[in-house]
């Protein structure tokens, strides 16, 4: 994989520093604009067009207009400030020579075939006003009476030596090859003409007056055969970079957060008017996974449901900046050639022969041997301010900063299948302010989760609105889920009954988070989303609060669970925060929330089941899982009151581990055994009290 990074980077770094276009040098023989123009002069516009685009792509365009111009963009992003660099043809395209060149009006078709024949695409609104901004040389538009000939030749010509006029008497000044602005219309990209099909429209904007202000607003009122005499094409080169990062106009134009830089309408994610056929691109990959393969490999869990669809991943050292990428094969979707217990971030996008989708939100995983135990779910979905679908960064980064390996997956992936929470012992729940106008967790998740909880599962769930949506507004089986699973009833939608006024969070003494300090929770300007609904909480059926909200009385955040779940047969965990995890801050407080939650999840379990009669007869069962790594849970029976021990051995007969030494009470019992800190291999644990002794064998394999 770095192989192809490198050509990856030196291709479009041979691009970006060229900043010429490519084009072949014009032929000796070419004709000039005006001997062009008569050849064209009463051709049908397709035979036209032809002509023009042989004309364009044989090389003979003026030399002046090979050298491209830079044109800069800077904008806030995430908290960071970025810097678009892309580059443009000094003026519309013309064809002929430096002393000789006819200005070419297109249909948005021909204009398509010539940028995809020269590495180049068309700007959008906002380009336009960029390039005119920074021109030197800025034409007062000089526009003719309209009639029934404005698409013909003639006018085309005609205003072609208008326009040509004006530009000579700047000659001295500017010479050719200086930025021009003012003297066309742009046809532009936009959504209004591929959303996401195409219209048959053509996109015209701009022609600026001296004053900045363009005569004509962003319109798609003709049909895509059309071009005037007022129309030009401004040819943007493909490759461009962010900061220091090579990419392309159309990667930057379909990223949710860069496009911003160059789009003043959100994302464009068909950046291009059609040259042929239908368009009909993928949607946006929505259910996919990320789980180890090996020490230097990650596994895209993605089903292929569409022979003609393929999908490209990105990677990403902090989820931000994606400046590497991997062509998916859809027998094997590995991604190799990766560093050992190194976090990577990755999103997809889908592509065929119509183009590529957006990008996908963002996952996370770590190549390593070791078999995760926890599993990152994001199930903020919700188009809220702020989302920028890439708060795996936060929860990625506090997991590995507690030397923890994880998978990953959206929740659509746990929904359908590809992957089962089964295989992990934690997962941890992303829900951000997911509410009612997008389910926190859909009747299909809450049936995941539950079974997940029965069978011993520790979830660790944060959200601003999963008490409001379940509790307060939802169903008989959503406030039953909310109450039995999640161990929380819903107090308030905020604290204190204010809106955007408490973003501090203190532990309860003595339980989770006992001993930390006050911690803070972002109010917008911390790059996440501004948490001002955090919900009210308060812990029922054994649900233990251990967050409140500072500075405002009876107002709890968090709760914690340790025990049987209804119908469960295993003892699991819960941590439930009414506030979002990724909007906890600094990094270093993320890192100690999630440091406190893993040690809650890996501490001992005791407990008794609720509803069981007392066991008739001692009993020491089978370790779950086994084999296992790094945790397997123990559990045993007592059938009267006594002094009991747990222990585990090594096959030498060494006591490493002690589980249990005190006096209980007859029951049912879980320990938890992790086995992180010992060596691949055969264990044995004993479970003996005054009547009972029995030894079982279990495997930790690594």
């Amino acid at each position: 994989m770095k192989c192809s990074y490198l050509s990856f980077f030196f291709l479009f770094s041979v691009s970006l520093f060229s900043q010429t276009l490519d084009v072949p040098p014009r032929p000796a023989n070419a004709p000039t604009g005006s001997a062009f123009a008569a050849t064209i002069w009463s051709l049908p516009r397709t035979e036209r067009e032809d002509s023009i685009y042989a004309q364009i792509v044989s090389g003979n365009v003026p030399n002046f207009m090979r050298t491209l111009v830079p044109i800069t963009s800077t904008a806030i992003i995430n908290g960071k400030s970025h810097t678009a660099t892309y580059y443009v043809i000094p003026d519309y395209c013309a064809v002929g020579s430096n002393d000789d060149y006819f200005l070419m009006p297109m249909t948005p078709t021909l204009a398509q075939r010539v940028a995809n024949a020269l590495h180049c695409n068309l700007p959008t609104k906002k380009m336009v006003d960029q390039i005119y901004s920074a021109a030197v040389v800025k034409l007062s538009p000089w526009p003719i009476p309209p009639t029934d000939t404005m698409i013909t030749v003639p006018v085309f010509y005609t205003h072609n030596l208008m326009v040509k006029s004006q530009r000579d008497s700047q000659i001295t000044a500017h010479p050719l090859g200086a930025l021009v602005g003012g003297d066309k219309k742009d046809v532009v990209i936009t959504n209004k003409i591929n959303n996401p099909t195409p219209t048959g429209r053509v996109a015209i904007y701009g022609w600026h007056q001296l004053n900045g202000i363009p005569i004509q607003p962003l319109y798609t009122g003709h049909f895509d055969f059309y071009a005037d005499y007022s129309h030009g094409i401004r040819l943007v080169q493909m490759a461009m970079n962010i900061d220091s990062t090579p990419t392309t106009i159309t990667n930057v134009l379909a990223d949710p957060a860069l496009s911003i830089l160059l789009s003043d309408e959100g994302t464009i994610p068909f950046a291009k008017y059609p040259v042929s056929g239908a368009i009909t691109i993928p949607p946006q990959p929505k259910s996919f996974g990320i789980i180890n393969e090996s020490s230097s490999s990650l596994r895209v869990l993605i089903s292929y449901n569409n022979d003609t669809t393929n999908y490209t991943a990105y990677l990403s050292a902090d989820g931000i900046s994606f400046a590497d990428s991997v062509e998916l094969s859809k027998n094997d979707p590995v991604i190799s050639g990766l560093q050992n217990d190194s976090l990577y971030f990755i999103r997809l996008r889908a592509h065929n022969s119509s183009g590529y989708s957006l990008y996908s939100e963002v996952l996370a995983g770590i190549p390593s041997a070791e078999i995760p135990a926890a599993i990152i779910v994001n199930g903020f979905d919700r188009a809220s301010t702020g989302n920028t679908y890439n708060f795996i960064r936060q929860h990625g980064t506090a997991f590995f900063a507690n030397n923890r390996r994880f998978a990953s997956a959206t929740n659509d992936a746990v929904v359908n299948g590809l992957i089962s929470l089964s295989q992990f012992e934690i997962a941890d729940w992303i829900l951000g302010d997911e509410s009612t106008a997008d389910e926190t967790f859909s009747t299909a998740e809450q049936e995941t989760v539950k079974t997940f909880l029965k069978n011993g599962g520790k979830l660790f769930v944060s959200g601003s609105e999963i008490g409001w949506d379940l509790d307060y507004k939802g169903s008989a089986s959503d406030k039953a889920f909310y109450g039995q699973y999640l161990k929380a009833q819903f107090v308030a939608d905020n604290p204190g009954g204010q809106v955007g006024v408490y973003y501090n969070a203190a532990p309860v003494a003595g339980e989770i988070f006992g001993g930390m300090s006050v911690m803070s929770f972002d109010n917008g300007t911390h790059g996440t989303i501004n948490v001002k609904y955090p919900d009210v909480i308060n812990g029922i059926n054994g649900g233990i609060n251990c967050l409140a909200y500072s500075g405002v009385a009876s107002s709890i955040a968090g709760i914690s669970f340790e025990g049987i779940f209804p119908g469960g047969t295993l003892a699991g965990k819960v941590v439930n925060l009414g506030i979002p995890f990724e909007t906890f801050y600094p990094d270093s407080v993320r890192a100690a929330i999630m440091n406190r939650v893993l040690s809650f999840f890996d501490s001992p379990t005791t407990v008794s089941r609720a509803g069981e009669t007392v066991p008739e007869q001692f009993s020491l069962e089978q370790n779950f899982p086994n084999p296992f790594n790094p945790t397997t849970h123990l559990r045993f029976r007592i059938p009267v009151s006594g002094f009991v021990t747990l222990k585990v051995f090594d096959v030498l007969g060494r006591e490493i581990a002690t589980l249990v030494n005190e006096q209980k009470s007859a029951g049912i019992y879980e320990m938890i055994f992790d086995g992180s800190m010992f060596s691949s291999g055969t264990y044995i644990y004993r479970l003996e009290s005054q009547h009972f002794s029995e030894s079982r064998m279990m495997t930790l394999l690594k």
